[in-house]
């Protein structure tokens, strides 16, 4: 990432995640950063419906 010099100030341009209690303890995700993210969620959101489908009840089926 490139960072604009400005003398007596500093820009970098992205996303920025602080916490809330302690402003010195971030994060900055760069546009470079966005196509593994995107790709990371689409991963997550793949594997999380697959463990969250439903599965048809065995035992509801075999007591009637």
């Amino acid at each position: 990432m490139k960072q604009l010099d400005l003398e007596n100030f500093e820009c970098n341009i992205g996303l920025m995640a602080r916490e809330k209690g302690n402003h010195d303890n971030y994060v900055l995700f760069r546009f470079e950063d966005l196509e593994k993210m995107i790709e990371y969620y689409d991963l997550f959101k793949k594997e999380f419906s697959q463990k969250t489908k439903p599965r048809s009840n065995k035992k509801t089926e075999e007591s009637e």
